[in-house]
């Protein structure tokens, strides 16, 4: 396999129980610095109903107030963050980009309180077990399998998903997580961590965007300067990106990416809607092409020198049913192209 070069620039790595529960020395001094001013929970509990239903008669319904409280409460919290946290349209409300960060953080900390409150009440046994990942990791890699994730795991305990996006991962991931995914595992007990597949990319692109430009495909890749290349726009966490696989074929001056994506899944759909090539990841591009909305653009996998890895928490480690979905997850997840 070829190796993998180290970029400078590059997001640096972190162990698993880094991304699950955060920096010790950093936890301890946010708590020895806590803000002592919060919001009230009728205020955030508003918030979060609000922004989850999208409307604040719905919102007075389900916490049994009514729509002139749950206005207030909003209005409170505003006035106390100085910044508007809903965009108001008609009948619905829509949170603005203040609304979406803090609406991440409120909701996992209100799962996490419930969690809490399960375990205290000496209901752990029916706890689920919890993998934390985001939004493309779900869609591309956990849903395809959750129904038969489901059914291995029912007889044990049920499973949920939470999702977040990178940063918030790092930051404020929900203390109830079992499992994460991660590229490094570092030192971590070889029972702690299933490989779910070694790490490769090909170029991919839409059935008519190779039709189209087939000769050219099938020529030097050094001569793609005239494609448009999608790539991922978030701190790189260790996968291969298009300068790791020019870098494989030797080509140099390397092509630059002219397109950037928050999310894996837009830029999937960008490529499959034939708006340029990607770098199709082992394990995450399977359903695209088993559905030939996307096909392989000219070579197979290069594949580099690292794996994927779902990987226990601090958490799962202490918990049977936790290493029993790793298990299950390493049986399901193995890529199928």
């Amino acid at each position: 396999m070829a190796g993998r070069k180290s970029h400078p620039g590059r997001y640096p790595r972190r162990s698993p129980s880094d991304i699950a529960i955060g920096n010790r020395l950093d936890i301890e001094i946010d708590m020895n610095n806590r803000r002592p001013h919060l919001p009230s929970t009728r205020c955030l509990l508003a918030f979060e109903a609000s922004a989850r239903l999208q409307s604040f008669t719905a919102a007075a319904q389900q916490l049994n107030t009514s729509q002139s409280s749950i206005s207030r409460y909003i209005a409170e919290l505003e006035a106390a963050l100085g910044a508007s946290l809903f965009e108001r349209h008609k009948q619905r409300v829509h949170l603005s980009e203040q609304g979406k960060h803090l609406y991440l953080r409120v909701s996992q900390g209100l799962d996490g309180i419930r969690d809490g409150l399960q375990v205290i009440a000496g209901w752990d046994a029916d706890l689920p077990v919890t993998i934390g990942c985001t939004h493309a990791i779900s869609h591309l890699l956990i849903m395809p399998v959750f129904d038969r994730l489901q059914h291995a795991m029912s007889d044990v305990a049920k499973v949920r998903v939470i999702t977040s996006e990178y940063e918030a991962l790092d930051a404020h991931l929900d203390p109830q997580i079992d499992i994460v995914f991660d590229y490094d595992v570092g030192n971590l007990p070889s029972d702690d961590f299933v490989l779910l597949f070694a790490e490769a990319i090909k170029p991919v692109c839409a059935p008519d965007f190779k039709d189209r430009y087939s000769k050219d495909l099938q020529g030097p890749s050094s001569h793609w300067q005239s494609f448009e290349l999608l790539e991922m726009a978030t701190p790189n966490r260790g996968w291969a990106n298009w300068e790791d696989w020019f870098a494989a074929k030797g080509v140099s001056p390397i092509p630059r990416a002219t397109t950037s994506f928050n999310n894996y899944v837009y830029l999937l759909e960008a490529c499959a809607s034939g708006r340029g090539l990607a770098l199709g990841a082992r394990g995450m591009v399977d359903t695209y092409l088993s559905n030939v909305r996307l096909v392989q653009a000219c070579d197979d996998y290069t594949e580099y020198d690292r794996g994927f890895y779902a990987v226990l928490t601090k958490r799962g480690r202490s918990k049977g049913a936790a290493r029993r979905c790793l298990e299950a997850l390493a049986d399901l997840c193995a890529p199928s192209i």
